[in-house]
């Protein structure tokens, strides 16, 4: 998704170009000349080309808030891998099948459910003589 995410950036990015730097010099341009002297330059609607301006820094805004969040979800997705990790070291099953795509949610259980078991048999098996825990 981030992935996705970055490519769609891009897209925004290119298709905006050197627009941002230069809408607010255009705003103030606009806001600064006469409808005379606008319509001279063939600039009939200083309202709605103010508001095509203020699309662009809308969209500049828009893609600077995305590129945060999807900094912020990578960010809590390596911590979640180092730490899903550092279980899987430990004997915890991987969340990826065979062909390396992720387990749907129920497999996944599934597979962990079956591992707690095999777990408890094996630790049962190996003791002959059961005790309450203590403390």
């Amino acid at each position: 998704m981030i992935v996705l995410a970055q490519v769609e950036i891009q897209k925004a990015r290119t298709l905006l170009g050197h627009m941002p730097e230069q809408a607010n010099r255009l705003i103030h341009f606009l806001n600064t000349h006469t409808s005379e002297e606008l319509a001279a330059l063939e600039i009939r609607d200083r309202t709605g080309t103010i508001q095509t301006v203020k699309r662009v820094l809308t969209m500049k805004n828009f893609i600077q808030n995305l590129e945060r969040k999807c900094q912020d979800m990578q960010v809590g997705i390596n911590a979640f891998t180092e730490k899903f990790t550092v279980l899987q070291e430990k004997g915890l099953p991987s969340l990826l099948t065979n062909d390396h795509k992720l387990m749907t949610h129920k497999n996944y259980a599934h597979k962990v459910n079956t591992y707690v078991t095999d777990q408890i048999t094996a630790s049962s098996s190996t003791s002959e003589e059961r005790t309450l825990p203590s403390g």
